[in-house]
């Protein structure tokens, strides 16, 4: 099994943003192309959960109310959010995702709120299991079809964006835990 922890420590997770901010704020003319625009983002519910996530997104002229995503993160899933299933309370098990990559194609279709979306798409990541106390931990991947509501802000106008939304997935297990 390949383990890609390395890939994403948490100087590479800051280097890697910087590197795609830069790229935007250094070179608007990819963001003001004549019918394609491609900008980069962050899903800012992550960095809470102490996780990162970098989004690469597109959209043209042609379809203007659909933008197009890619997005890597990764996440530590809140403990209260796995004791909330009833045998794991109290039990010390935690999970984070270590690194994902997902796809998704987001519709906005709300002229006067045009940073409101909801879309649909999937992810492939790999998480790591382990319980307090007890010495090994599990890893273990899953595929995720997903769907989303959330809102995509332009703070300094195009270019660079945040676009914290919710999503509800269905992980199938593509190796077991």
């Amino acid at each position: 099994m390949i383990r890609w922890g390395w890939l994403v420590d948490d100087m590479m997770k800051r280097n890697l943003v910087l590197a795609m901010f830069a790229l935007v704020l250094l070179d608007p003319a990819a963001a003001h192309a004549a019918e394609d625009r491609v900008s980069i983002g962050t899903d800012s519910i992550t960095w809470v959960v102490d996780g990162y996530s970098v989004i690469a997104s597109y959209e043209n002229d042609r379809q203007p109310k659909l933008r197009y995503h890619a997005e890597v993160f990764g996440i530590r899933v809140p403990d209260a959010y796995l004791d909330d299933y009833e045998p794991n309370t109290g039990e010390g098990w935690q999970r984070s995702i270590d690194w994902a990559a997902m796809l998704t194609v987001d519709h906005h279709p709300f002229e006067r709120l045009p940073g409101l979306h909801w879309g649909a798409g999937f992810n492939v990541q790999q998480s790591t299991l382990s319980r307090e106390g007890m010495t090994p931990t599990t890893t273990f991947e899953t595929f995720e079809p997903i769907v989303r509501l959330g809102y995509q802000w332009f703070p300094f106008g195009e270019g660079l964006f945040i676009s914290p939304y919710a999503a509800v997935g269905i992980p199938l297990h593509l190796s077991e835990p």
